[in-house]
């Protein structure tokens, strides 16, 4: 079994975000339900591997197809089925009259965006695309409920919504279903289609919606070993005043979060502020060093940098250990 995925940005983001900032209910009810998808994922993608299926198979994680999120996405010659995971707890019901889903949890009633009316626009975008590239294999789709704290008690009309025990099964009678086979050309077609996606690095609106504003944000190079931020350029070395730590690197891993956070854009005062420093001989050795390209005049130069998410895989990695 293949896994190919992006980087997942958006548990990213927030994690840098709310590591940055004090305490705001808003970005950590936001912290937890981005953190609680990634999770279900990772659950989802690990019961893939007990699923008989046909040899081939490639599972795709995290695709923004014309602005539509897809959480996974497997494909085999004989299957394509995007799978919509929900990792929550409570009652869910489908209202199929007023096409609201909600929830009820601890006596409480939420409602929420309705898993089946996203995953409809996912697999009709997704057909589209399929359609133009003259590829003739019908997409399906399935709800997956990753909890089993989480009990269905109105069902949806348009999918089935099953707990992740149940996937493999389902997945497996809906390959033997299928009267379609798609060929290696047609495999590479629909590889090619998740590939070239472009997804945004920055989510402009994000701070605007959690009511954050920019000074808000603690700026400072984030110690790897205990994540803590504030470290200090003593010689040619980051130190960090918390555990020891020392690093001359961990620059690099911070300015990715800038990117985040701010977009991938940047000039020398952002990088003076970012980091905690003022020498400009050593604000200029960094650009050379982390910058794709550069534009405008010496005054007023702006500097794209590179985009290496996985400098923040160790950041990611403790994040998912807490709470």
């Amino acid at each position: 079994m293949n896994v190919l995925k992006t980087h997942d940005l958006d548990v990213l983001r927030i994690s840098v975000l709310n590591s940055r900032i004090a305490t705001n209910l808003k970005t950590m009810r936001s912290y937890r339900n981005v953190k609680a998808g990634f999770s279900g994922e990772g659950k989802v993608t690990k019961y893939l591997k007990e699923a008989l299926l046909t040899p081939k198979i490639t599972i795709y994680r995290n695709i923004i197809l014309d602005n539509t999120q897809i959480d996974v996405i497997v494909v085999t010659p004989k299957l394509i089925c995007i799978l919509e995971v929900k990792n929550m707890v409570g009652e869910f019901y489908f209202d199929a009259r007023t096409k609201q889903f909600f929830r009820i949890i601890d006596g409480n009633k939420e409602g929420m965006k309705n898993p089946e009316l996203q995953l409809q626009r996912a697999v009709k975008t997704l057909q589209t695309k399929l359609h133009r590239k003259e590829i003739d294999m019908p997409v399906c789709g399935l709800i997956i409920l990753a909890s089993r704290a989480g009990i269905v008690i109105e069902y949806p009309t348009l999918f089935q919504a099953i707990p992740i025990d149940a996937m493999c099964d389902a997945l497996e009678q809906l390959e033997s279903s299928s009267h379609k086979l798609l060929t290696n050309k047609d495999l590479k077609k629909v590889d090619h289609i998740f590939k070239r996606e472009v997804f945004e690095v920055h989510d402009e609106e994000l701070l605007d919606r959690l009511g954050i504003e920019r000074t808000e944000v603690i700026p400072g190079v984030r110690c790897i070993a205990c994540s803590s931020v504030g470290m200090k350029r003593i010689y040619s070395t980051w130190v960090c005043g918390n555990c020891g730590c020392k690093d001359k690197e961990a620059h690099m891993a911070t300015l990715q979060e800038y990117q985040l956070l701010f977009g991938r854009e940047i000039k020398s005062q952002g990088v003076k502020w970012w980091l905690g420093i003022d020498d400009k001989y050593l604000v200029k050795r960094i650009l050379i060093q982390v910058t794709e390209e550069s534009f405008g005049n010496t005054r007023n130069r702006h500097y794209k940098l590179k985009f290496e998410p996985w400098l923040l895989d160790q950041f990611l990695a403790s994040e998912m250990k807490k709470y």
